[in-house]
């Protein structure tokens, strides 16, 4: 079952625990059935009069209501004990170990089994409510994994071949075939090819179908995980470029004074310590403006910037000249590509790839290479940046680009570049692709397209 079931329910114990759900449903079910099971042979033998064998079909629906009891008594244990359970870890345990995938399968298939003995002694697959073969294969293959599915198929198949074969006839009700007909007569083996493809095509496309359901509910929760953390962050860069407004005006007054301060000093004799604090303000003031226009351009405003002809010379100046160790960094540009330009917004892809170089530089070694190079492709750019740091695990692999979360330490990063690096060259319809080994560096492809009419 799958997750969302589990919030149908009104029992806190069973949420989270979707299994456990599927097996107090299917409790509730099989009582339904056994009353039902009860009514059909009371009102055929005491209503209408037609002696039926009470002991073995009462047997067989106590075998059913007796099961039924069991599962009751077990999932009540669970409840229990999950009620008990102080960590989700641990209650997620109790879930898969008191009630599993396997444990509501066998449940299913002895209702087949049931079902068959119910039958057998009561016109076989003449009777009507044979159809209840199918139910228990729709059942299955809505809580059960496909191999049950397909089992309870085979299952049915088997018991339709031992009711045809074996089921004493019940003339009283007139639902019985000709006692001449052989097994291989050409009625019985219709009804057994009929049943035996409806099995198969119920069990297939009912496999299918949940699948597809649960890719699809996968794909919705994973939808809606990106479009709360894009919410956080549009929070965050909104908060960002807020900040950096409000803070340019006192900086901007502080860089006049500064300036002032400076002016008088060139004019007179001051304290040496005083002339190089003020020059210390001045470029932390500096300092502090690079920051804000980055900021500003995480926030979103470069990536709103007009487009305009870029080639990959110009590119790279823009990438590398805000950098803090530019000479770390090994460009190469092929002949074909530095030779034309494509439409971009420069700031907006100089920030990005930026950010990708300086993690690049940020996991290798100090004073250590990282390589950027430019190639050409039929319908694109390809920019390859490489470093031989550390790696990254698998788990890293499949989680960069999520929203803050990062493998730096506190306060070298918020987890925040690949993300906007990401969104903003999806933007333009590039692709960003990371291929990683621990000990062996990580190697980042950036596929910008190429526009053949702007060359």
């Amino acid at each position: 079952m799958s997750h969302s079931s589990a919030t149908l329910t009104s029992d806190p114990h069973l949420s989270g625990h979707p299994t456990l759900f599927t097996a107090v449903w299917l409790v509730q079910l099989r009582w339904v059935a056994v009353v039902g099971q009860w009514l059909a042979v009371g009102i055929t033998h005491w209503g209408l009069g037609i002696d039926l064998p009470l002991v073995p079909l009462i047997s067989l629906i106590a075998v059913t209501a007796s099961s039924n009891l069991l599962c009751a008594y077990l999932i009540s244990i669970a409840k229990k004990r999950i009620a008990a359970a102080s960590r989700p870890e641990d209650r997620a345990k109790i879930d898969h170990l008191s009630i599993s995938g396997n444990w509501l399968g066998a449940i299913i298939l002895l209702d087949v089994i049931t079902l068959a003995g119910l039958l057998y002694y009561t016109g076989g697959i003449a009777n009507p409510f044979s159809c209840f073969f199918l139910a228990n294969i729709v059942i299955g293959g809505l809580v059960l994994s496909p191999p049950w599915t397909w089992s309870l198929a085979g299952l049915t198949f088997v018991c339709t071949t031992w009711l045809l074969m074996a089921a004493p006839p019940l003339e009283k009700l007139g639902i019985n075939f000709d006692p001449g007909l052989s097994f291989f007569s050409v009625p019985k083996q219709g009804i057994l090819i009929a049943i035996g493809t409806c099995c198969a095509v119920i069990a297939y496309f009912i496999t299918v179908l949940v699948r597809e359901l649960r890719r699809s509910e996968s794909l919705l929760i994973e939808a809606e995980q990106q479009r709360e953390s894009a919410q956080r962050v549009e929070a965050l860069a909104t908060l960002a470029a807020g900040a950096g407004h409000e803070l340019a005006s006192p900086l901007s007054t502080i860089a006049v004074v500064a300036k002032e301060m400076s002016r008088k000093l060139d004019r007179t004799e001051g304290e040496s310590w005083i002339r190089r604090d003020v020059d210390l303000i001045r470029s932390e003031l500096d300092r502090c403006r690079e920051i804000l226009q980055r900021m500003k351009s995480g926030a979103g405003e470069a990536a709103a910037e007009v487009m305009s002809l870029v080639n990959a010379s110009e590119l790279v100046e823009n990438i590398l000249t805000p950098m803090r160790q530019p000479e770390r960094v090994e460009t190469v540009i092929e002949p074909a590509v530095r030779q034309e330009s494509i439409r971009l917004p420069l700031q907006a892809v100089s920030q990005a790839i930026r950010n990708l170089v300086q993690n690049a530089l940020d996991a290798s070694e100090v004073n250590a290479k990282v390589a950027l190079h430019f190639e050409g492709r039929d319908d694109s750019w390809l920019i390859i940046i490489i470093d031989r740091g550390r790696g990254m695990t698998e788990e890293t692999l499949r989680r960069i680009g999520q929203p803050f979360y990062t493998t730096k330490d506190v306060g070298q990063g918020m987890g925040l570049g690949v993300f906007l690096t990401r969104n903003v060259l999806s933007g333009l319809g590039s692709k960003l692709e990371f291929e990683s080994q621990l000990g062996r560096g990580t190697t980042c492809r950036v596929i910008i397209p190429r526009n053949r009419s702007n060359n």
